[in-house]
């Protein structure tokens, strides 16, 4: 009876429904990898990791991340103004990278050793218009708790993206790749979310004005001026492996490390992306409300640490027998799996409430707290690099620097859960 009351409660049942829905998703693409890493070689991986990693780390640029203000407005008719504005934002922003990549194209591919990366540059602002619309629209749906949305429009990304690239693969075009599969899925994510939505925007589209949005961007301009810069660094950061393997190593062993933190980070990210969405939602009502947001922060680390239990066993055992699962091209993504392991957990403890920073108006602090992390991240690789020519010690140095600042950002979030209301109101 217990678990079933448990089970009940709707910030579980706005967990597992994102879940299953991540969860269905992951076993689609980890079903499609076991295909693709036999008809794509290590070098063909390599070109695509470093596509999503310079997605990745161009989002956040993209909207200045005003979507997160979505959720934050009492009202509906200020959050539509917000989702408006970040669908300005991440236009005018795609226009002007296309025009960067336009001019500058052979030097940034010169820059980072990847000239084979070239022909696909020019598809760097629709990856991230696609990626930037559809992060905007999961948050629409968040702060309407129509987390069914969020999991199916991942179903259909996971469906489109795993058979564009499978079907890539066995045809004539296999020399394009990896990466307009991608781009497929996340456009008809997008479509669907769009289509979805309409019927909780269309009553409210008439309350769209520039003076709102315009108002509400001055309100919320923390989350521009700090937390855009937290999430490029963070981004930054988390990429970098990726580029500098790529330029220090080569791209094979950009394509491994990426298949590794792939195998590694995707039945983690089904929870954490979970429990990020509802905590933040969760989070903020009670917040808003002044109710004990401290104690949500302990039950939530409470429950992360039970399903980890669950995750990383796992993960830790099958590592040993990546090479019959990946074949023999692709032998060394065990060990390099479990040298990201422990990193990985820290972080599977501290990421999901990591969006206390928002609600809590502490993007001050994680601005420094980032770019250290960003400094400590690029001195442990480079320093693998430099004085070992080893890319094992590179990432080595790089997992212990993740599992010291994800225990130091685990430990900040639990102090200042305790913070009574003191903005937002």
């Amino acid at each position: 009876m217990q678990l079933f009351s448990f089970l009940k409660k709707e910030f579980v049942k706005n967990v597992l429904t994102l879940i299953t829905g991540s969860a269905i998703s992951q076993v689609i693409v980890y079903a499609s990898i076991l295909i693709l890493t036999r008809l794509f070689s290590t070098e063909v991986f390599g070109i695509y990791m470093l596509f999503t990693s310079a997605t990745l780390i161009l989002k956040p640029l993209a909207t200045l991340q005003y979507e997160f203000a979505i959720v934050l407005p009492k009202r509906n008719k200020d959050a539509i103004n917000l989702l408006a504005f970040s669908i300005i934002i991440l236009c005018l922003f795609s226009l002007l990278l296309s025009i960067i990549i336009y001019f500058f194209k052979e030097n940034i591919a010169f820059f980072f050793n990847i000239t084979t990366l070239t022909n696909f540059i020019y598809l760097l602002p629709i990856s991230v218009f696609l990626f930037g619309s559809v992060t905007i629209f999961d948050f629409w749906n968040n702060r309407n708790n129509l987390f069914k949305n969020i999991s199916k429009g991942l179903f259909i990304k996971s469906c489109v993206m795993s058979s564009t690239q499978i079907t890539t693969g066995f045809s004539s075009l296999h020399l394009i790749g990896l990466i307009p599969g991608m781009l497929l899925g996340y456009f008809f994510q997008l479509l669907f979310l769009i289509i979805i939505s309409l019927k909780s925007l269309q009553h409210i589209t008439k309350q769209i004005s520039f003076k709102r949005m315009f108002f509400l961007a001055k309100k919320y301009k923390d989350i521009p001026i700090f937390n855009t810069l937290i999430n490029l660094t963070n981004n930054l950061s988390n990429e970098l492996p990726v580029l500098l393997i790529a330029k220090y190593f080569g791209l094979g062993h950009s394509g491994i490390y990426g298949l590794a933190l792939k195998f590694t980070r995707a039945p983690v990210s089904i929870f954490q992306n979970s429990i990020n969405q509802v905590f933040f939602n969760k989070a903020t009502k009670t917040y808003n409300l002044e109710g004990n947001l401290h104690l949500l922060v302990l039950k939530t680390a409470k429950h992360l640490l039970l399903i980890s239990v669950f995750i990383f066993i796992p993960l830790l055992v099958i590592s040993f027998y990546l090479d019959l699962l990946f074949g023999q091209n692709w032998k060394d993504v065990g060990f390099y799996s479990r040298i990201l392991l422990p990193w990985i957990f820290c972080g599977f403890l501290s990421n999901p409430i990591s969006s206390l920073i928002i609600i809590l108006n502490k993007q001050k602090t994680m601005v420094i707290y980032d770019t250290l992390l960003l400094i400590f991240r690029f001195l442990a690789l480079f320093l693998g690099y430099y004085f070992y020519k080893n890319i094992v010690i590179s990432l080595a140095f790089f997992s212990v620097i993740g599992m010291i600042f994800n225990i130091l950002m685990f430990s900040y979030l639990l102090k200042i859960s305790k913070k009574k209301k003191i903005a937002y109101t």
